[in-house]
């Protein structure tokens, strides 16, 4: 129980990568706030309940900048404090420079980025009062090799590197660590692209598994970026901040 007596929010909670993060934070002791627009956050909370963890489930979309603020501090006032926040909600389309809109752009920069640096200004807040916490948000390994169509999804994950960093710098004299963890191919709902798993394509097979561009020679379970993100929110990582921890199985060291 490495989380013991800890608080959390989760952002993104109600599917994939997410929803794995709130069951393992739950299920090592940490009491959850689960986040997300999509009613199944619900369900996913029953579950996690039903498996022996404590956690609650929050109604609305993270862009929402008041609704983010009352849930953060209905959070704070229920538990006395705020120990752990993961940004980890995120979204994206597939379309190139020249037939994506500005809308498009923005919407993504808004809930990929902007809704990070809401939560993380709201929840730091709190963090400051007991000289502790960790900011844990989730980047991708488009930050650091793109493939084309996904401009706007990089451009906000190279984002949050960047401003883990500064977080990193700026709160570290109050003991609160940030990092970031980039995602490689994992497979969840976001691996379907066009209607197609592109984790079970002949190509990906073919690629990626048969001639090893993955070194491990798989896509990689939602369930293996959450056991990374206990150990950044755990006593366990003590003299870690500013980074970026890439679980992609060895795919980015063979470019």
């Amino acid at each position: 129980m490495k989380l013991e007596g800890r608080i959390a929010i989760v952002t993104g909670a109600a599917s994939g990568i997410g929803r794995a993060i709130a069951r393992e934070l739950a299920l090592e002791g940490a009491t959850v706030a689960a986040v997300d627009q999509h009613p199944r956050v619900t369900t996913v909370c029953s579950v996690i309940e039903e498996a022996g963890g404590k956690v609650k489930p929050y109604l609305f979309d993270i862009t929402d900048q008041e609704a983010y603020r009352r849930c953060v501090d209905e959070v704070a006032e229920e538990n006395g404090k705020i120990d752990i926040l993961v940004n980890n909600a995120a979204i994206s389309f597939y379309a190139d420079i020249l037939s994506s809109t500005l809308e498009q752009w923005r919407k993504t920069q808004s809930v990929n980025i902007e809704a990070i640096y809401w939560g993380s200004k709201l929840a730091a807040a709190h963090m400051v009062q007991q000289k502790w916490g960790r900011i844990i948000s989730i980047t991708s390994v488009q930050a650091l090799t793109p493939t084309a169509e996904m401009g706007a999804y990089a451009a906000a994950k190279g984002a949050i590197i960047s401003f883990t960093k500064t977080l990193a710098v700026e709160l570290a004299p109050y003991g609160i660590l940030a990092n970031a963890i980039a995602p490689g191919h994992i497979h969840t709902p976001l691996s379907i692209v066009k209607g197609v798993d592109e984790t079970r394509t002949d190509l990906f097979q073919e690629l990626f598994v048969k001639n090893r561009r993955i070194p491990l020679a798989r896509a990689g379970e939602p369930e293996e970026i959450a056991r990374v993100v206990v150990f950044l929110a755990s006593e366990d990582c003590s003299y870690v901040t500013g980074q970026t921890l890439v679980v992609d199985g060895g795919l980015t060291i063979t470019f």
